[in-house]
């Protein structure tokens, strides 16, 4: 019997007292007792992405309100800027594509961040461009975009254009500041920082944005944003045991308190990128995201992470173009020291398995020395 550590960006682990939370009898959705969790569970999300903004709960991937903010804010051959630096930087090309709009993509290489003053020439080029589409953390490659200089320069020079940034990866782990860095939708999912199973995605809407989403009229049914926000406990059948979960779950992160949650994510991110260091390795990411840490490997990643699935270590491989080149180790939601410690071990015998020359024993003691001197 091995125990398992799901080290992996996404699905996470869940904390028992939210498993358990969610294995109560099923309520009617309809009913006063579950609309009340509900619409508390909303007012909850509007702390923990620091905003004032309306807050709209899809059953679905992260990726459905990533659809939803294309499908209700474009129109057939509106111009969107999409910025591209990873798998899901580019999935937003391909959303915007898929309802008839034009992607003017702003490419970068993968480990690359954006900067402010590419997208202020970008817009200059096309000022008839109509939203910004971003990652704060590109999930596949563990980057972090400046979003907060990219949002200030857009409410400076840009006020018109809509801003959505998806936080998939950032809300619940990153201090996203959503109303201070002038981001009209910022979107994620619940099985990331959020330490729920997949099936809910959050996203909050500034009246910047509901007022351009009155003036489209698109193919959509499920996905109406400005339906969900009307709603009284959802338009649809909601998922009932995942709403009641992500209302603990975010009762647990305010309990905690927003500045110790995101020293204790800067903490884990720095104990296992310095770790990796120690060992020798190289950090993928140019910007690295406090969320998941990417690193290269000197051998064929898929070896990497099979060998530590022999311990019980479960990370991630790349993806796209890095798939065997590097693995993704997270450090969202619910995770604290011990957890590093464990990857890392892991990964450290995995790679003296494969032969790979390191300093033994070196990256599980840099961890712990980061750990004591906290």
């Amino acid at each position: 019997m091995i125990k398992k550590y799901l080290m992996t960006p996404g699905p996470t682990p869940v904390p028992e007292d939210i498993t358990l939370s969610m294995a109560q009898p099923i309520m009617h959705h309809r009913t006063k007792e579950f609309k009340s969790i509900f619409n508390e569970t909303k007012e909850l999300a509007k702390q923990v992405f620091q905003t004032k903004n309306d807050i709209v709960i899809f059953a679905s991937s992260g990726t459905g309100a990533m659809e939803a903010s294309v499908s209700n804010l474009l129109k057939e051959n509106d111009k969107a800027l999409t910025v591209s630096a990873g798998k899901f930087g580019e999935r937003w090309g391909q959303i915007v594509r898929a309802f008839g709009a034009e992607a003017i993509e702003l490419k970068y290489s993968y480990g690359d961040y954006a900067k402010p003053d590419d997208i202020d020439k970008a817009l200059k080029d096309n000022p008839d461009i109509k939203a910004v589409y971003i990652q704060a953390s590109e999930t596949s490659t563990g980057v972090f975009h400046p979003i907060d200089d990219i949002g200030l320069m857009l409410k400076e020079k840009y006020p018109d254009v809509i801003f959505v940034v998806d936080g998939i990866t950032a809300i619940g782990a990153v201090d996203v500041k959503t109303d201070d860095w002038n981001i009209d939708i910022m979107i994620t999912g619940s099985q990331k920082a959020l330490m729920l199973p997949p099936g809910l995605a959050v996203m909050s809407v500034s009246d910047k944005a509901k007022k351009t989403i009155e003036n489209v009229k698109n193919r959509y049914y499920y996905f109406d944003i400005l339906k969900e926000i009307a709603s009284d406990g959802g338009s649809y059948t909601p998922a009932v045991t995942l709403i009641e979960g992500l209302n603990l779950s975010f009762k647990k992160i305010l309990d905690e308190g927003l500045d110790n949650l995101f020293k204790r994510h800067t903490l884990l991110a720095k104990a296992t990128q310095e770790a990796a260091k120690a060992l020798g390795l190289k950090l993928f990411a140019k910007r690295p995201a406090n969320s998941l840490t990417s690193i290269e490997m000197p051998v064929d990643s898929t070896k990497v992470i099979n060998l530590m699935k022999d311990y019980g270590v479960h990370v991630s491989n790349g993806q796209g173009e890095l798939k065997g080149k590097i693995i993704r180790i997270a450090h969202l939601g619910y995770f604290d020291k011990p957890d590093m410690v464990m990857a890392v071990s892991g990964l450290e015998i995995a790679l003296k398995k494969l032969g790979v020359d390191i300093p033994f024993g070196e990256g599980v003691k840099k961890a712990m020395e980061i750990f004591v001197e906290e």
